[in-house]
């Protein structure tokens, strides 16, 4: 017996979307990672106000809690806790995603193929909240958080 028309198109495209497009995990392995300075090639002024943020010396914070892996989840760049971090500090790609995949220039001229290729939309507020409330949140020493007023201080 042979399935309907429908049902068979609407296998083969969940067949090829799960083929052709990239797969979304949770964690990253170190290649997918380019590192801040690589950014800041083609981003010189978002760098310089990331070099100026609490975000660049996140890590220094730490103290002897610098090899917690639950503390690195948000002061560091990287996998933690489930997995190492890969660069100190909160990075570009701690926000933005790892690079790798939407780091070449061709892609990031084409905002959508970059964010299909990883790169984090922080286009709303909503968004921007969101992404900012997993790390700056009231069970942390961190006063509650203005996001917006944080945002405008950092906006690149």
């Amino acid at each position: 017996m042979r399935a309907p028309a429908h049902i068979a198109l609407v296998a083969a495209a969940g067949l090829a979307a799960w083929v052709l497009l990239p797969a979304r995990s949770s964690s990253a392995a170190r290649a997918d990672f380019v590192g801040t300075d690589a950014c800041g090639k083609c981003h010189p002024a978002a760098l310089a106000v990331w070099k100026k943020s609490a975000h660049a010396h996140a890590s220094e914070t730490l103290g002897a809690r610098v090899s917690d892996r639950r503390c690195l989840a948000c002061h560091a760049t990287g996998e933690a806790p489930a997995g190492r971090p890969y660069g100190s500090g909160v990075g570009c790609e701690s926000c933005h995603g790892s690079g790798a995949g939407y780091a070449p220039e061709d892609v990031m001229r084409d905002g959508a193929l970059a964010q299909q290729l990883g790169l984090r939309d922080l286009s709303t507020p909503a968004a921007r909240r969101a992404l900012c409330t997993s790390c700056h949140r009231t069970s942390t020493r961190l006063q509650p958080m203005d996001v917006d007023a944080a945002w405008a201080r950092i906006a690149h």
